[in-house]
């Protein structure tokens, strides 16, 4: 049993690393009590080392690749059953008792990113619906937890914001994505614009691109539409960092389209006025009521 000290040092690493990889995000964090801030951010820790376990080796062989993440996956068991024994499963166990957080969104983030191991094409927008409630979904429902938010309501505003994130990443990475061997615009969309895998390979920037490209912008924003607080009910407050992270994203989506989709130049970011003008905007909503 970790001692306390232990478990501060836990999440004060946990909260370092999130600081620097969630740079998008992190500034939402902060609006939330300090101890809900460091459960968010050990579970950030969680989901970002959770994907490394398979991107930082895509070269690795499948075998290999499997059985590191076989080993993660026992390390997390362990973690379930009060033996962490590492920084960020100490913090995470923490987190879990003190916020009484599910186990099985653990899981299924795990089984999203084993998926990653051997689905590279993915033929219809269902299929990859399963990936994205797996990947991003699930993260989604942890992080309403953390939040404080209970209502059953929440966890459909968290399904719907996490497809939306999800496919948010997938228009912006289509490139680096093709780089790794993989595709997560659904062929069935790829044949209905007559944009082929030759094309995507070639980056060939076009007006049947830009119309597929289009076409997923308004997918996603319906589930960006479909992630109200409102279904929270009483405690679509506790949601209020949610909706931060949601602006954030809700402008890196607009910003492709301003750039008409020309995710082949360059990675689309969010000038940073841009990004604290829809932060600040958040904000005064919130606070306006």
């Amino acid at each position: 049993m970790a001692n306390s000290s232990n478990v501060e040092k836990a999440y004060e690493l946990c909260d370092r690393l999130a600081r620097q990889r969630a740079r998008n995000f992190y500034p939402a964090f902060r609006f939330l009590p300090r101890d809900r801030r460091l459960a968010l951010s050990a579970f950030y820790t969680y989901c970002t080392l959770s994907d490394d376990v398979v991107d930082e080796q895509a070269t690795e062989s499948l075998d290999n690749n499997r059985a590191r993440l076989s080993a993660w996956r026992t390390k997390v068991d362990n973690m379930f059953a009060g033996n962490a024994d590492e920084p960020t499963f100490m913090a995470l166990s923490d987190a879990v008792n003190r916020f009484d957080l599910p186990q099985e969104p653990f899981y299924n983030l795990l089984d999203g990113v084993e998926m990653d191991l051997t689905i590279h094409r993915y033929r219809t927008f269902d299929d990859l619906l399963i990936y994205c409630r797996r990947v991003a979904s699930s993260v989604g429902v942890v992080s309403a937890k953390i939040f404080g938010c209970t209502h059953p309501g929440g966890e459909i505003y968290a399904d719907n914001l996490g497809i939306a994130f999800q496919l948010t990443n997938i228009l912006r990475d289509v490139a680096e994505d093709y780089k790794m061997g993989r595709i997560y615009l659904p062929e069935e969309d790829l044949q209905r614009f007559e944009y082929s895998e030759g094309d995507l390979k070639a980056h060939l920037f076009n007006e049947n691109f830009r119309a597929l490209m289009d076409f997923q912008y308004t997918r996603a924003m319906q589930f960006y539409r479909a992630a109200q607080v409102k279904l929270a009910e009483d405690q679509a407050r506790s949601l209020f960092t949610a909706e931060l992270m949601k602006s954030v994203y809700l402008r890196l989506l607009n910003e492709m389209k301003r750039n008409n989709f020309d995710v082949f130049a360059t990675r689309v970011r969010v000038p940073r006025y841009r990004m604290l003008f829809g932060l600040g905007s958040a904000v005064l909503k919130r606070f306006s009521r």
